[in-house]
């Protein structure tokens, strides 16, 4: 099989990719396995999407993935008759800052990725999200979606760098 490379690379990352993406057809996936389960992990750094070996179509572990999932990244799934498992798309959050997926959902080429940091509620702000099933609790914090940063569905590296880069600055604010 002759070698595909990465057509768009705007990011600046420099990463060995293993395998071609079913959801892009470049070599932009990178595997790792997990050394005591023998589970391997792929994420395509195009798409942003991931699947697991477990993730089997229609399999208990997709089921339990999709519990922690939205509607949106159930609706984007990809089935991979190859490897015979599940993608969707990824969400990454860390103290301060989070990555989540956007968009319609019709196809995989339907979404955006958002970049958001978590930014405090202060005073008679707080009254406006009330914790639910909690009566005069308030959450403290909520995430800034107004301010997000966007990116198209196949800038996932550009969207990581910038997650990574958000993430970094807030820990030189404090």
């Amino acid at each position: 099989m002759s070698e595909v490379e990465i057509i768009k690379n705007e990011s600046g990352l420099k990463l060995d990719y293993d395998e071609i993406s079913p959801i892009t057809g470049n070599k932009c996936v990178i595997v790792e396995a997990d050394t005591e389960t023998g589970e391997e992990h792929r994420m395509c750094m195009e798409s942003g999407y991931v699947t697991r070996s477990s993730f089997k179509h229609n399999s208990i572990a997709c089921s339990t993935h999709e519990s922690g999932c939205s509607a949106l990244m159930i609706k984007l799934r990809v089935n991979d008759n190859n490897l015979k498992t599940t993608w969707y798309p990824t969400f990454m959050q860390m103290p301060g800052v989070m990555m989540y997926v956007e968009g319609q959902g019709k196809v995989p080429g339907d979404y955006n990725w958002s970049v958001a940091k978590v930014v405090p509620i202060v005073g008679e702000d707080r009254l406006k999200y009330p914790v639910v099933g909690k009566e005069n609790e308030y959450h403290t914090t909520r995430l800034d979606v107004d301010n997000a940063v966007k990116f198209k569905g196949f800038e996932f590296e550009t969207a990581l760098e910038t997650f990574y880069d958000f993430k970094k600055n807030i820990e030189n604010e404090d």
